[in-house]
């Protein structure tokens, strides 16, 4: 099984980095929508996963969230990881992913990864502060993660803080 995910990871890499053949399908037209929203649409069966494919409608689409941050986290594939919640129902959660741009080399995004993963170092958000978090749908695969449908947004295309944390009551 392990083989499987390795393989699964590698081989859909094009498609985490915005470096696919399938690229041009994506509707860059942000849809507003909701981390509940998302973390309810069915996972498509494992068989979905060919290569390089995208997985239409979802990997297809950008969505754009509204978001309380969690917190953040560097992956061991480079990535620098979001936590979000949804505000109104905190027990939804959602991975939103900043490729590191070396490894998004062709992408045409490099240097927009490169300035939203400076805007996170440079202003570590709090604990619960309020994030718009634009970011194409990447069904992404995570033996760990059986409780969702590992629907994440990745790559990040776009992030506002918009708000400080709420008060602590």
């Amino acid at each position: 099984m392990a083989g499987g995910f390795i393989d699964l990871g590698l081989m859909r890499w094009p498609v985490k980095t915005f470096r696919d053949p399938d690229r041009a399908l994506v509707r860059l037209t942000p849809v507003d929508t909701t981390i509940d929203a998302l973390t309810r649409i069915p996972r498509p069966p494992d068989s979905s996963f060919h290569g390089r494919s995208r997985i239409a409608p979802e990997e297809t689409t950008v969505f754009r969230v509204r978001a309380t941050f969690r917190r953040m986290f560097d992956g061991a594939d480079g990535d620098m990881h979001l936590v979000l919640a949804d505000p109104a129902d905190p027990s939804r959660v959602l991975i939103a992913e900043i490729p590191l741009p070396l490894f998004s080399i062709g992408s045409g995004l490099g240097a927009r990864f490169g300035s939203e993963r400076e805007a996170v170092r440079g202003r570590l958000p709090p604990r619960g502060q309020m994030v718009e978090v634009t970011g194409v749908g990447f069904f992404d695969y995570h033996r760990h993660r059986k409780r969702d449908n590992g629907l994440e947004l990745h790559p990040v295309i776009g992030l506002r803080f918009l708000s400080a944390p709420p008060p602590r009551r």
